[in-house]
């Protein structure tokens, strides 16, 4: 055997390594790729309702930057916002005859 030839111990090493760092680069693509297609907020179209409704109120205007920056609300915020959008819907209704 020449000095210039891997060895068969040596060739295994180096495929063995290139598997496993092609397998790591499938899985972070992977989570990233994943991370990516995250499902819609529980709260998205709530939020949706009430930034037509910002211009209104300065509540909705409020929670509605609050929602833009950390892209969530808590279940309390959510529930104070549905009782603003019935409040101004149906203000809305009784002037609109």
């Amino acid at each position: 055997m020449s000095g210039g030839l891997p060895s068969m111990t040596q060739f295994m090493i180096a495929a063995g390594i290139g598997l496993v760092l092609a397998l790591a680069i499938r899985l972070y693509k992977a989570r990233s790729a994943r991370r990516l297609r995250n499902p819609p907020y529980v709260h998205d179209a709530l939020m949706k309702q009430a930034a037509a409704y910002a211009e209104r109120s300065s509540f909705l205007k409020t929670v509605c930057g609050q929602y833009q920056a950390n892209g969530r609300i808590s279940d309390r915020q959510a529930e104070a916002v549905a009782k603003a959008i019935a409040r101004l819907d149906s203000g809305r209704s009784g002037t609109e005859k």
